[in-house]
């Protein structure tokens, strides 16, 4: 299932690489407060954490996650343009899970209603409707509670800033800066987002997926992966997503040769030649 933003290609490393971090018996569960298509938290969910909990901002998703953990959600039959708009246009006042299914995964590049996808296969080859039944087939068990494990799955809407975490393994795979915006919303405010981040590291375990972030924070993973939402594999870019963690050393380095800057609030990123990545 495309998401713009998903981790569905990595999500499995990142999941090993902080099972390996912080196993169950550290903490008192598992917080993922932008889940998003749950790319990573589906291989969190069976793992012995007392507690797994999805929470995003966005209703129609978290609507979409519910019905399917309780076997509720109506896949549609078929699909054509004319519905894809009508379900676009519906009005935004109570959550939807199907304006979820067709807005996100129907969606060009995943991006929320960022256009009929189906309409602009070339090729004809690839249905976009059967491949979002097939994803959420494979998703439905991953996101149901076992009772035998003792573990409980939660789908929560809310804004990470509600949250007041404790003891949890915290993964964040937020907006990222000079991205396309998931969806139609307030602009997201990233100093505010990594302040929050610094507090929730006093007394939960946190990783962060970004390609840069403030100076008191250090990359302990990384991967290189091309990502565009452009149908020319000539335009892909390379780069290279980090998993970091508050160190703690609130301190300004002078920038290096190898440092980025840019003016104003923007962050700085290092390239610290000490610091060892995890390449996949």
């Amino acid at each position: 299932m495309r998401y713009l933003g998903g981790k569905h290609k990595i999500g499995e490393q990142i999941a090993q690489y902080m099972m390996k971090q912080c196993p169950p018996d550290k903490v008192d569960g598992y917080l993922e407060p932008f889940c998003g298509s749950l790319g990573v938290f589906k291989h969190m969910t069976h793992h012995g954490y007392k507690k797994c909990i999805a929470s995003d901002l966005q209703p129609d998703l978290i609507e979409m996650w519910k019905q399917l953990q309780n076997n509720t959600l109506k896949i549609p039959d078929k699909m054509n343009e004319t519905e894809y708009n009508r379900l676009k246009d519906l009005p935004s006042d109570k959550p939807n899970a199907q304006r979820a299914m067709v807005g996100f995964f129907l969606s060009f590049g995943g991006k929320y209603f960022g256009g009929y996808a189906q309409k602009w296969e070339e090729k004809g080859g690839k249905d976009y409707l059967q491949t979002l039944k097939n994803g959420l087939e494979k998703m439905r068990p991953l996101i149901q509670s076992n009772t035998i494990e003792n573990s409980s799955i939660s789908f929560v809407n809310k804004s990470y800033l509600d949250w007041n975490p404790q003891r949890l393994l915290i993964y964040c795979d937020p907006p990222y800066r000079k991205t396309e915006k998931y969806t139609a919303t307030e602009p997201f405010d990233h100093d505010l987002f990594w302040e929050t981040m610094r507090k929730w590291s006093q007394h939960n375990t946190v990783f962060i997926s970004e390609e840069t972030c403030p100076p008191d924070f250090k990359s302990v993973w990384s991967h290189s992966k091309k990502r565009t939402l452009t149908s020319n594999l000539k335009n892909r870019k390379v780069k290279k997503e980090h998993l970091f963690v508050y160190s703690g050393r609130n301190t300004e380095r002078k920038p290096n040769s190898k440092t980025k800057t840019k003016k104003g609030k923007e962050w700085i990123t290092k390239n610290r030649k000490t610091q060892k990545h995890k390449t996949l």
